[in-house]
């Protein structure tokens, strides 16, 4: 194992446990006293800061990013042999990334009747890594936007399935 995988796991393996710090919280008007374990704050392999990052930051999305406009949720899942290249090499995960996300505007704005050329619409990606076993599965969640710009003037319109 790379020496990364380990001291994440280690961490982990600390992480909502009193034994390796805490913070004593007090209120101050009826005094009452809690013990709130330190967290690991790893990206990896806690769930539990895992599912605090996601709330996170949807609601920053959703708050304060994305427009009140529809959305698009696409999900690219990769074969093993690519899962395997981009955890070794994100550079070559990223160039991945741009061609998909190329390829999903362009088709989003001939739908919508008009070129890649002349049209601009917006995604957002989050990269998930592991699966619910921890098994590496890298793959791509993508919000696009159902329309985007289009010298200036907003387009917006829904991709019929099929």
């Amino acid at each position: 194992m790379p020496a990364y995988v380990t001291k994440e796991f280690d961490e982990y393996l600390k992480c909502g446990r009193l034994e390796h710090g805490f913070l004593r919280v007090r209120c101050e008007s009826c005094h009452d006293e809690k013990l709130v374990a330190f967290s690991c704050k790893k990206r990896g392999f806690c769930p539990s800061c895992g599912a605090r990052r996601m709330a996170d930051s949807a609601a920053l999305l959703v708050d304060g990013i994305l427009p009140y406009e529809p959305m698009r949720q696409w999900e690219l899942s990769l074969p093993f042999p690519l899962r395997f290249l981009f955890a070794s090499n994100p550079h070559v995960m990223t160039g991945v990334l741009g061609i998909v996300h190329r390829a999903i505007a362009t088709h989003l704005a001939r739908k919508a009747g008009f070129t890649k050329a002349t049209a601009q619409t917006g995604a957002v990606t989050l990269i998930q890594r592991f699966g619910s076993a921890l098994n590496l599965n890298i793959h791509f969640h993508m919000l696009f936007l159902d329309g985007g710009l289009h010298r200036g003037q907003i387009w917006i319109f829904t991709v019929s399935s099929g």
